[in-house]
C-alpha cells in the first residue's frame, strides 16, 4: 500500500485502510482455499467475502467522476438516453449525469455494493457496448446447472411453457416450470429479462438472453449469472407428468472464470493500490489509465456473461458443407444455410470459400461477426459498390484532433485505427477525406459525417478476384433469435432497409413483434485504447438521413417460435425460414 507523507490524518486513514483490506483478506479465506482445490464456493461464503471489501469514498468519487467524464466526453447518446423508448422497445429513460452525480454522493458498505450500484446505473441504457466491470467481483460464475428454454405451442389458447433441461438430474428434462420462486414461471423470466439484462433494448430479444437458445455467451442469463446471486438458490416447481409434480430447490454452483491466481494474487493483494486505494491516476482527464474498474465500449470475452453450458445442437435436416455452412434438404426444398457467430482473424476467406460451396443456391442467415463484415458480406454477397455502411458519426474532441492528424499520414492502411480518416468515406459524397481538417469539420454538427470504409487490402483482393454470385436480395432471408449485435446489428440493418432483404425473428414473447438486431451503435473496442463511440443513421433509398439506429425500432417481417423440437434442432427453423423464402419468391 503506497503511503503519501502529506498529512498524518492521511497517514493514519490509510493505515486503515490496509488493515480493513487485512480483514477481507481474512474473511475471503475461505474463498481462496475452495478455487485453489477447485472446489466450488459456498454462497454465504462468497458473499461474506465479497461484502468484506472495504468501501473507499475518495476512490468511489474519482471512479464515478472518471466513468462521468469519460461518458460526458464521448458517449453519443447521452442526451437520447434520456428520452423515453421510441414504441416497440420496452426500458427506462436514464439521465446518467444526474444518477452519476447522485451516486457520488452516497456512502455504502462496501466497495462490492458501490461497483454493483455503477454497474446497474450504466445497464439502464440497455446497450450491449456500455457496461462497468470489475474483474475481481464479476469473474464470478454463479450456475444452476439448469437450462430452460421457452415453448409456444399452437393450440387454440397459445399455451406458454417453460421447460426444463437438466444437466444434474435428466429425469427433469422436459418438465414443464409452472412456477419459479413463488411466481408464474413465465412472469419470472419476463421480469428478469426486464430488470436484470441490459443487452437489448428490446424486451423480447432480453427474453430470449435469458433463457438457453442464444448460440453465444449471452444465453441463459437466468440460471447462470456473472453477477451476485440475491438468494441463495431458486425454488422451480415442475410439472412432469400428471404423476410427478413437485417443487424442485436448485442452490448455486460457484466457481471462478480462469482459475483463482486473480483473484488469490491480485485482489487480495493488499499491495495493490489499483483496484481499492485511492489511485491519482485514475483521474478524469483524456489519457489512458488502468483500473479493473473499467467502462467498457467493448465485446471482449473478459467482460462477457459466463459461457452457455449448451450442447452442440443436432442437425437432422441439414448436411454440413464446410465450416458454418450448411446444405438444407428434407427432399422437398434445397436451401443453402450460412451460420455466422463470432469474430475470426480467417473469416473472410471462410465466408468466401462457403458461399462459393453455395453458389447456386438460395440462402438462409443467422449472421453475427467483426467490424468488417457489413462491408465484405454486402460486397460479396451482393456485388455492392461502396459505401456498404449507414452514415455514422463520431464525437471528436480537442484530446483526438492531434491524433487524427497524425493518423491521416503516417498509419499503416493495413492496420485498422479508430481515428484514422482514411477508413472513413464523406457522406454523402462517398470520397475519400483529403486531409485531416475536412475530417475534423466545423465540430458545431454531430450527423452523419462519416461512412464506414474499413475494408483491408486482402479483403479487397477477395473481392476482385471472385466471380459474382447468382443470386439477388430476393433471394436472401435473415433468421436471428433477435441477439445479432453490434456489426451483425449494421449488416442485417443494411440488407433489410437498402437491400430489402426479409428478415425473420425466432422466439421471444407470444403475439408481440420483435426486432431482429439489437445494439448497433457503438464499437468493439479494449480499455487501453483511445475511446470511440460512434453512432449510426437511418437512411431511406434516396440517402435522406432519418433517426439514429439506436434507438429506431425495427421489427422482423416474419416470426417463428421455439417448440419442443426446434429448440433443439435449428434445423427445423431452417426449414421453416426456407418456406417463407420460396413462398415469397
Amino acid at each position: 500500500m503506497k503511503i503519501i507523507q502529506v498529512y498524518s490524518t492521511l497517514n493514519i486513514y490509510l493505515v486503515l485502510f490496509v488493515a480493513l483490506l487485512t480483514d477481507a483478506k481474512l474473511q475471503c479465506e475461505e474463498v481462496s482455499k475452495s478455487l485453489e482445490s477447485n472446489e466450488p464456493v459456498e454462497y454465504n461464503v462468497a458473499k461474506k467475502c465479497l461484502k468484506s471489501f472495504p468501501y473507499n469514498a475518495r476512490h468511489a468519487t474519482k471512479t464515478v467522476d472518471s466513468v462521468l467524464h469519460f461518458l460526458s466526453n464521448y458517449y453519443v447518446f447521452l442526451d437520447r438516453a434520456k428520452d423515453n423508448p421510441p414504441s416497440g422497445f420496452k426500458y427506462q429513460p436514464v439521465d446518467l449525469k444526474t444518477e452519476l452525480i447522485s451516486l457520488r454522493k452516497t456512502t455504502f458498505k462496501s466497495d462490492h455494493d458501490f461497483s454493483m450500484a455503477l454497474r446497474n446505473t450504466l445497464f439502464k441504457l440497455k446497450d450491449g457496448h456500455t457496461r462497468v466491470t470489475n474483474l475481481c467481483y464479476q469473474n464470478f460464475i454463479y450456475d444452476q446447472n439448469l437450462a430452460l428454454y421457452s415453448v409456444i405451442t399452437t393450440d387454440k389458447v397459445g399455451k406458454k411453457n417453460q421447460v426444463s433441461n437438466d444437466t444434474l438430474d435428466p429425469s427433469n428434462n422436459d418438465c414443464e416450470v409452472t412456477e419459479i420462486g413463488g411466481k408464474p414461471a413465465l412472469k419470472a423470466i419476463v421480469d428478469f429479462a426486464n430488470d436484470k439484462i441490459a443487452y437489448s433494448k428490446d424486451l423480447g430479444v432480453r427474453f430470449n438472453m435469458a433463457l438457453a437458445l442464444s448460440i453465444n455467451s449471452y444465453s441463459q442469463q437466468f440460471n447462470l449469472r456473472g453477477d451476485f446471486p440475491e438468494t441463495s438458490n431458486i425454488t422451480y416447481n415442475l410439472s412432469c407428468s400428471k404423476n410427478k409434480s413437485f417443487t424442485l430447490e436448485r442452490k448455486w454452483n460457484i466457481t471462478y472464470k480462469n482459475g483463482f491466481g486473480l483473484f488469490n494474487n491480485f485482489c487480495l493483494n493488499q499491495n495493490n493500490n489499483t483496484i481499492f486505494s485511492p489511485n491519482d491516476n485514475f483521474a478524469s482527464s483524456d489519457k489512458e489509465t488502468e483500473s479493473t474498474l473499467a467502462t467498457e465500449s467493448t465485446s471482449n470475452d473478459k467482460f462477457e456473461p459466463p459461457e452457455s453450458s449448451n450442447e452442440n445442437k443436432k442437425l437432422a435436416h441439414a448436411k454440413l458443407v464446410v465450416e458454418d455452412f450448411y446444405l438444407l434438404d428434407d427432399g422437398k426444398t434445397k436451401v443453402g444455410v450460412a451460420v455466422i457467430t463470432r469474430e475470426r482473424q480467417d473469416h473472410d476467406n471462410i465466408l468466401k470459400d462457403g458461399f462459393q460451396k453455395l453458389n447456386k443456391r438460395d440462402m438462409s442467415n443467422n449472421i453475427g461477426g467483426a467490424l468488417t463484415v457489413p462491408l465484405f458480406l454486402t460486397s460479396l454477397l451482393l456485388s455492392s459498390k461502396q459505401p456498404n455502411s449507414f452514415p455514422t458519426d463520431i464525437i471528436i474532441q480537442n484530446f483526438t484532433i492531434p491524433k487524427i492528424e497524425e493518423n491521416f499520414n503516417t498509419s499503416d492502411p493495413n492496420v485498422y485505427n479508430i481515428y484514422n480518416p482514411n477508413f472513413y468515406l464523406s457522406f454523402p459524397s462517398g470520397k475519400h477525406f483529403r486531409n485531416a481538417s475536412e475530417f475534423i469539420g466545423s465540430r458545431k454538427k454531430r450527423t452523419s459525417n462519416l461512412y464506414i470504409n474499413a475494408l483491408t487490402s486482402n479483403e479487397e483482393k477477395i473481392l476482385n478476384n471472385i466471380s459474382s454470385f447468382p443470386w439477388t436480395s430476393d433471394d436472401i432471408i435473415i433468421i436471428t433469435n433477435g441477439f445479432c449485435a453490434s456489426s451483425c446489428a449494421l449488416l442485417t440493418l443494411f440488407f433489410s432497409e437498402i437491400h430489402k432483404v426479409k428478415t425473420i425473428a425466432v422466439g421471444g414473447l407470444l403475439d408481440t413483434q420483435m426486432s431482429f438486431s439489437t445494439f448497433p451503435g457503438g464499437e468493439v473496442q479494449s480499455p487501453n485504447v483511445i475511446s470511440l463511440f460512434s453512432e449510426s443513421y437511418d437512411i431511406d433509398m434516396n440517402g435522406t438521413v432519418k433517426d439514429i439506429l439506436e434507438y429506431t425500432y425495427k421489427p422482423a417481417d416474419y416470426r417463428l417460435y421455439y417448440d419442443e423440437d426446434n429448440a433443439k434442432d435449428p434445423s427445423l427453423l431452417w426449414l421453416e425460414a426456407a418456406k417463407i423464402l420460396n413462398e415469397k419468391a
